[in-house]
């Protein structure tokens, strides 16, 4: 085999390959043997047709074109290495191998860009814990207070923190215009503290038995005219309750599983100076990686932004079908409002940023040499396995070796960012390492999750 390099540019290279004879003489040997084992050929067994026989039976055509696969998928392994070429997608050109001569294809790919990355010492992170106050302490300990508050029935208008029950009532040409609300039996809890200012601000007075239109603004699905979709829905108000919350005590405590409130304030104290940290050290990779980002100028080949192009529309396709939603009506509806060119260049650059983000993690990952041990990587597996409530080798079968190896790459591409955040910042930053690793375990199961449906889209054919 011998290859020669024709063109390289940046991000894309074409070079021919050219295989002796005796090599595509043995090619053909090989199919024909191949094909004999497989190929019904009537008046002889298996394997034992005619070489000649056998040719007519299969074709001509069909035989230089499996020859010519095997021929390619031999050598152009081979020709990547040995021209040192690194290709990300690949289109062939070649006519028909013929027994007797050599065999000549012509490679056009694109390779993976060249990417430089600044020093790591000259980046300075200015993302840092925030300090906790005595503030965030009480809101957090009203949060607890409501979530344990005991819920009492009242005679009165709802009111902002009160829980209200709220019944969707059959349309009036279902029921009748002359006839009373007719329930659905859809009832709908509502918590008045944690629901919507726009839900909120509709149910605040409303009593027991009263029959309203409560406005839902939905900001998935547009209307025709490109603005968030509102709909009425037909309620009726079935319960409103108070909260009696819990005094804070001894008591209390008790209930969150300490001794003492002093014990209690200090845990959560505690539980909220790791938060903060757990945001700073999130907060101190997305600045690191957007510096890197920004310092890193190169070319992207158009097939990984293709790639990413279509793996967002797809997850914007999931999106709109749990809304009830067809892509197709949801461009069509871009379309009649004008819109779909801006949808179309944010994609683009979606796509861009996000391609732009993985080489530039890919490149850290590569320079520092980081890799996940053996038994940092079953752990996260278990870790994942425990999550989905799932036998771990079970869970291995059903994600397949595809994912698992993706997963462990995103995991070793993670650990380097996370130990570059902590180079910078001097020693363990931000979350002690049970809660750093979890978060890591996450964000690689979501990356390995997200790139499942991408295709290798080296080795297609023209």
């Amino acid at each position: 085999m011998e290859a020669e390099l024709i063109e390289k540019q940046a991000v894309n290279a074409t070079f021919k390959v050219t295989v002796p004879a005796p090599e595509v003489d043995a090619a053909f040997d090989r199919v024909l043997t191949s094909l004999a084992r497989q190929v019904k050929v009537p008046g002889f067994r298996p394997g034992r047709a005619p070489r000649g026989v056998l040719e007519r039976r299969v074709g001509r055509e069909t035989l230089e074109e499996e020859v010519q696969e095997t021929l390619v998928d031999a050598n152009y392994p081979e020709a990547v290495r040995e021209l040192q070429l690194t290709p990300v997608h690949a289109h062939f050109h070649a006519d028909a191998p013929k027994e007797g001569e050599a065999f000549t294809f012509e490679v056009h790919a694109e390779l993976y860009p060249e990417v430089e990355l600044p020093e790591l010492g000259s980046i300075t992170l200015e993302a840092a814990p925030q300090e906790l106050t005595e503030a965030m302490i009480d809101d957090t300990v009203e949060q607890l207070r409501t979530q344990h508050a005991t819920l009492v029935p009242v005679e009165r208008e709802a009111q902002a923190t009160d829980y209200v029950l709220v019944e969707s009532l059959a349309a009036p040409e279902d029921a009748g215009e002359e006839s009373e609300p007719k329930g659905t039996g859809a009832v709908q809890p509502i918590d008045m503290e944690t629901a919507a200012e726009a839900i909120r601000d509709q149910l605040v007075g409303k009593r027991i038995g009263e029959v309203f239109d409560l406005q839902l603004v939905d900001d998935y699905v547009p209307d025709e005219q490109g603005e968030p979709q509102t709909r009425t829905l037909r309620v009726m108000v079935k319960d409103v309750k108070g909260k009696e919350k819990p005094e804070v005590g001894d008591e209390f405590a008790t209930t969150l599983g300490f001794d003492s409130w002093d014990e209690a304030r200090q845990g959560i104290a505690d539980s909220l100076r790791n938060q903060l940290e757990r945001d700073a050290l999130e907060a101190q990779r997305e600045e690191l990686v957007t510096k890197l980002v920004e310092a890193s100028s190169f070319e992207i080949p158009s097939s990984l932004l293709q790639r990413r192009q279509r793996n967002l529309l797809q997850d914007l396709a999931e999106d709109l079908g749990r809304q009830g939603m067809t892509l197709e009506r949801y461009l069509a509806q871009l379309e009649e409002n004008g819109k779909k060119d801006e949808f179309e260049s944010e994609l683009v650059d979606a796509a861009h940023k996000g391609v732009k983000r993985d080489l530039v993690l890919e490149r850290l990952q590569e320079l520092r040499g980081t890799d996940v041990t053996d038994e940092e990587f079953e752990e996260a597996v278990r870790y994942q396995a425990r999550r989905q409530r799932q036998d771990p080798a079970r869970f291995r079968r059903e994600m397949g070796e595809r994912w698992l190896a993706n997963y462990r790459f995103l995991l070793a591409r993670d650990k380097a960012l996370r130990e570059a955040v902590r180079e910078l910042v001097g020693g363990p930053a931000a979350a002690d390492d049970a809660d750093d690793a979890q978060a890591a375990y996450e964000e690689a199961a979501a990356g390995a999750d997200s790139d499942a449906s991408e295709d290798d889209d080296a080795g297609s054919e023209d």
